[in-house]
């Protein structure tokens, strides 16, 4: 079992199109806050799904060509996202704005649903400025339409933010007919493991390290918190989310009763992960520098 591929299918909130539930993962401390390309909460960082950065460039100009011809056959205008765009909304997952790990940490805790809006969001950065502003330029009703055929019934589930995840299962529309004919069925599904996270996964198995999540959870549990991992924290946010949103594409639509719901949320969101984090440090990374070294080599251990 893998943390990033577990939950990163999860992750971001659109603020055009309601981007978050992944995933992402992403972690709030970005995709490296260790020296191996593992962030502290055990998920993988490096080139997606394994390849190489040429490859990866080729895929997505690949899947926005495809993208750009479906949303014309369904009577809607789509500008081919450039790969450098593309490359910048995945980056800024993990340090939008330089920001170093505690930094957004505090400001934004694992960034579910604290970054809902404006250039840090990156699913908004993905789509990239064109398509923003047209789509901002449509009427709500044909906004709805364009949503629909551009992601299907998950609008949160757009190309970048998928691809940054190593997940297309939530993709729908002309981004599912795309990315189809760009990846394996291997790779369109959340278990997909790539030779980069097999080794990081061997240490996420060890019986040391899920010895230190229990520890960790029991820690949590103390604070009032029933989590076993990261994974399952970034989870339930995303399903208050959605409730809170209920189909919503923009926050500032959202009733007073939601928007305070929602300011709640992004409060525990930001409290969870710092307590969290406290209680990684403590008991997971001195396990996890550990069994690095032992299974990966001592050049594969925490800075």
């Amino acid at each position: 079992m893998t943390k990033r591929t577990q939950n990163k299918s999860l992750q971001l909130l659109v603020f055009a199109s309601l981007f978050m539930l992944v995933s992402v993962f992403l972690s709030a401390a970005g995709k490296s806050e260790n020296g191996n390309g593992t962030s502290n909460d055990g998920s993988r960082g490096g080139a997606e799904f394994g390849l190489k950065e040429a490859e990866i460039a080729k895929r997505v100009d690949a899947v926005e060509s495809l993208i750009a011809d479906c949303m014309k056959a369904k009577g809607f205008e789509y500008y081919p996202v450039p790969y450098k765009v593309a490359r910048i909304a995945m980056d800024s997952n993990s340090k939008p704005s330089g920001l170093n790990a505690a930094d957004f940490r505090k400001q934004y805790g694992y960034g579910i649903t604290t970054l809902l809006t404006g250039k840090l969001n990156q699913g908004t950065m993905g789509l990239g400025d064109r398509n923003n502003a047209y789509r901002a330029n449509l009427t709500p009703a044909d906004r709805v339409a364009y949503d629909r055929a551009l992601f299907g019934k998950n609008t949160n589930s757009t190309f970048v933010v998928c691809l940054d995840n190593e997940d297309f299962s939530t993709t729908g529309g002309c981004t599912r007919a795309a990315v189809e004919k760009v990846f394996s069925k291997d790779e369109l599904g959340p278990g997909f493991v790539n030779y980069q996270n097999a080794a990081s996964a061997r240490v996420d198995q060890d019986p040391r390290i899920i010895d230190a999540y229990r520890e960790w959870a029991k820690a949590m549990q103390s604070e009032g918190y029933h989590y076993s991992n990261n994974d399952e924290i970034k989870a339930d946010l995303l399903t208050q989310l959605d409730k809170i949103m209920n189909g919503s594409t923009d926050p500032g639509s959202l009733s007073p009763g939601s928007q305070a719901a929602l300011k709640e949320l992004q409060g525990k969101e930001k409290t969870l992960a710092a307590i969290a984090h406290k209680y990684e440090v403590k008991y997971v990374d001195p396990v996890r520098k550990k069994v690095e070294a032992e299974l990966l080599g001592p050049d594969a251990t925490q800075q």
